[in-house]
């Protein structure tokens, strides 16, 4: 203890009279060169994110990293699609893993869609209950589903409505004249599920078969020969006014599918039957198609397999697709 209070004698130490002002314009510098110069912790100098997204880094084979700003919904559902789809647990999907996931979706979907269709239909068949939905009961149903209280229907209130709401409102009465086959003003249980769910009704698939007979079946015998299927136009693409008909565009493409998927019994034509197979979207076919572009869209390195990190490169490609939004995805289609 003595040898301290030694030492302290020794060191010439200034008397506080002289050191209290050097230190308060140390502090004064200080603050100043803090409020001129912030702490940046962004490594690009832009402001922090929100904590709704998610910043992840990703190789660009390069020693490069670059940076995708995911949102956090958006990267939960990739993450744990990929982690459903990824059977055989590589942290790798081929083609194959994914065609396969998103045919589940597909069938888990439709099968909802059905089953759910005669509970909903009854929920909204209110005034009156006499077994049909009217354009005023779902129009009822709808605007509380959106949080639109009734009144709203009619002027001056409709004018209200956000221009999303009224283009919604639009859109489905042009998919409700469509799917109205008995009378304009209502639906029947058949043509509601038409309505709501396109893709899961059996009478919209048949009207699809409909569709492909009329434009291609030449010699009019009800079936179709691979040489009237894989008619196209002259530059080798197919029709792009056929709508509703997902088909494939070549004329080679068509024949393969012809030979390989539509004519299940090898006997050269296609009746109403393999046709409805065909245009089911259950069927096995329409996963294939959408697995194989979202891999030419996301697999960056063209190795076949996708990572996490390249489906959340294009995150939006992938949410929008059946792989993610299903219902959406197919209204989008038929």
């Amino acid at each position: 203890m003595g040898l301290i209070v030694k030492i302290l004698r020794n060191m010439r130490i200034p008397r506080w009279s002289t050191l209290l002002p050097v230190l308060f314009y140390l502090a004064f510098i200080t603050c100043v060169l803090m409020l001129a110069f912030p702490a940046n912790n962004s490594p690009s100098g832009s402001p922090e994110r929100k904590r709704n997204h998610v910043d992840t880094a990703e190789s660009d084979g390069d020693s490069n990293s670059v940076i995708y700003n995911v949102d956090e919904d958006a990267m939960q559902e990739l993450t744990m699609a990929f982690n459903k789809a990824d059977t055989n647990r590589d942290k790798h999907l081929n083609v194959q893993e994914l065609a396969k996931y998103i045919n589940f979706k597909i069938r888990d979907h439709i099968d909802n869609a059905i089953r759910q269709n005669p509970t909903t239909f009854v929920e909204i068949d209110q005034k009156p209950r006499d077994g049909l939905v009217s354009w005023d009961e779902y129009q009822i149903y709808s605007l509380r589903e959106k949080g639109i209280a009734e009144s709203h229907m009619k002027k001056p209130l409709f004018d209200t409505l956000d221009r999303k709401v009224k283009e919604s409102i639009a859109r489905d009465k042009a998919l409700w004249m469509e799917a109205a086959r008995t009378d304009p003003l209502s639906l029947t249980l058949d043509e509601f599920l038409s309505f709501r769910h396109p893709e899961s009704s059996t009478v919209n698939l048949l009207n699809l078969v409909d569709d492909i007979l009329r434009q291609f079946d030449v010699d009019g015998d009800d079936k179709l020969t691979v040489g009237e299927f894989s008619d196209v136009l002259p530059n080798g693409v197919a029709d792009p006014s056929s709508k509703k008909i997902i088909l494939s565009q070549t004329e080679r493409e068509r024949k393969e599918e012809f030979t390989k998927i539509i004519d299940k019994n090898k006997d050269g034509k296609a009746d109403r039957g393999e046709l409805l197979s065909y245009v089911d979207p259950r069927h096995p076919r329409y996963a294939i198609q959408e697995a194989s572009a979202l891999f030419a869209l996301a697999d960056k390195n063209a190795d076949r397999k996708l990572t996490l990190h390249e489906i959340i490169a294009k995150s939006s490609i992938f949410v929008s697709s059946k792989m993610i939004n299903t219902a959406e995805s197919f209204h989008d289609e038929f």
